[in-house]
């Protein structure tokens, strides 16, 4: 459903509000960190809104949205999806009142510090997709000391009740000026929490998988730590929270009670070797495949195959796509998907598109890997996040692959230079010598009546 504030005009109303008016913001954690996975232009937006936040002093000021229109100047219809990138990595939140719907209220947070980013999985990985391991290592060099090693040491430091009194009747029972204080800070902070960026509960719900492990013998420590393999082992292969319980219980040792990743890892994989995961039927190939579907319309096997894309992990949908070609799925097709799924470029309904594309629209018989991870990043810049925008996207890439050949074909054109051949003096003297008329070789009617009479006489007997 389409939200009503996604289209903005110069005119529509916001407020800022921001509780870290007196905290300073780490730009190099901006620059290095967010900058990469949000561009230039929403960190802008955020450095722009901050600014104003400060000067507005959390007093409700108005404004209009002509205003970062002109400072940024960029397009109104640009303007939400450049606050997107904000809202996604929780720089901002965007609300609406209910006194008054018509004002967007724009609330600023601090980034996440250097430290927090990196222990949270997915926006490590995102940024990993975007700026590859070389620059990937130097931000992390960059951003977070190591410490000398000093050998082995004892920590001698005094603790905070060696030089303090506190009676333990106020730690048992905090003064209520203390919880007033505590309480406001709680309310005012609106940090963000590092495990907000965890996938929709819709999706999978860890906090439902922890609370299954609760009683159990696992240590919860151990499975929170392989949270984004879970996760991405789910997106790959749709194991439920129930299912995904069981499989973390057979991947625990029992010795130390700590969740082995990697046996995990391999234990789901032998399952999918050795039985059929999910039960969904793909339809037969469309009569109009996707690559000649219009933008406008779609057929029923078309919007079935959509359908099916959008509920089904990806390596489900390669499995029922191989079962119907009579074929298998190579380990190497499953470390293919992995890679692309753990990424997070793209959607799961726009991977199983992709593969559809590639396995029945070209008919391949295996996945290859640098063609899919090709597609699969210019999808990514071209912002292909469903399995209809997937569609439409087959369709043009025929057209822009001709418009590409032909691109190359004019730039060789251009550089073939045209050679005249020209030949010596003494050359051209021969050859008009040689150009002349030709002497004839036909007999004149004397000569052949003269021939005649010398064959006659050759023909007579005794003639010699």
């Amino acid at each position: 459903m389409e939200n009503p504030f996604d289209k903005l005009t110069p005119d529509t109303k916001y407020l800022i509000t921001n509780s870290h008016i007196n905290r300073s913001i780490d730009h190099s954690v901006l620059t290095n960190l967010y900058q990469p996975i949000i561009g230039e232009k929403a960190l802008a937006l955020y450095d722009l809104l901050w600014s104003m936040s400060l000067d507005d002093h959390n007093q409700l000021v108005l404004h209009k949205h002509y205003e970062i229109q002109s400072m940024l100047n960029c397009k109104i219809e640009d303007l939400v999806d450049i606050r997107k990138q904000l809202e996604a990595v929780k720089l901002i939140n965007t609300l609406v009142s209910a006194k008054k719907p018509d004002v967007l209220i724009y609330s600023m947070n601090l980034p996440l510090t250097a430290e927090q980013f990196l222990r949270t999985d997915i926006l490590s990985i995102i940024l990993l997709g975007k700026v590859g391991e070389v620059t990937y290592q130097q931000i992390v060099d960059r951003l977070v000391a190591t410490p000398p090693d000093l050998g082995d040491t004892t920590n001698i430091s005094a603790s905070l009740l060696d030089l303090f009194n506190v009676p333990q009747n106020l730690i048992k029972q905090i003064p209520g000026f203390v919880n007033d204080a505590k309480q406001k800070v709680v309310q005012s902070a609106g940090n963000i929490d590092p495990s907000s960026f965890e996938p929709d509960s819709n999706h999978f719900d860890f906090r439902l998988l922890l609370s299954m492990l609760e009683n159990s013998y696992v240590d919860e420590n151990s499975v929170k730590a392989a949270r984004d393999l879970v996760l991405s082992e789910h997106l790959l292969y749709g194991i439920d929270e129930i299912q995904m319980a069981k499989l973390i219980q057979k991947a625990t040792n029992l010795s130390t009670n700590q969740l082995n990743q990697s046996q995990l890892k391999a234990i789901i994989v032998d399952n999918f070797s050795q039985q059929q995961v999910g039960t969904v039927e793909l339809q037969p190939k469309p009569t109009s495949s996707p690559r000649k579907a219009t933008s406008g319309s779609t057929d029923n096997a078309t919007d079935q195959l959509i359908e099916i894309s959008k509920k089904t992990a990806p390596i489900v949908f390669l499995q029922q796509i191989k079962k119907q070609k009579h074929g298998i799925v190579t380990s190497g097709e499953q470390r293919t998907l992995s890679e692309l799924v753990n990424l997070r470029a793209l959607p799961n309904e726009v991977i199983n598109i992709l593969i559809y594309y590639l396995l029945v629209d070209e008919n391949r018989s295996t996945l290859n890997k640098n063609l899919m991870s090709t597609i699969a990043d210019d999808w990514s810049q071209h912002d292909i996040i469903d399995a209809e925008k997937a569609i439409n996207e087959i369709k043009e890439r025929p057209i822009k692959l001709k418009k590409q050949a032909e691109k190359r074909a004019s730039k060789y054109k251009q550089r073939k230079v045209n050679v005249k051949e020209t030949l010596p003096d003494w050359a051209k003297d021969d050859q008009a010598s040689t150009s002349g008329p030709k002497p004839t070789t036909q007999l004149t009617e004397a000569q052949k009546k003269q021939l005649k009479e010398q064959l006659d006489k050759l023909k007579k007997p005794g003639s010699r």
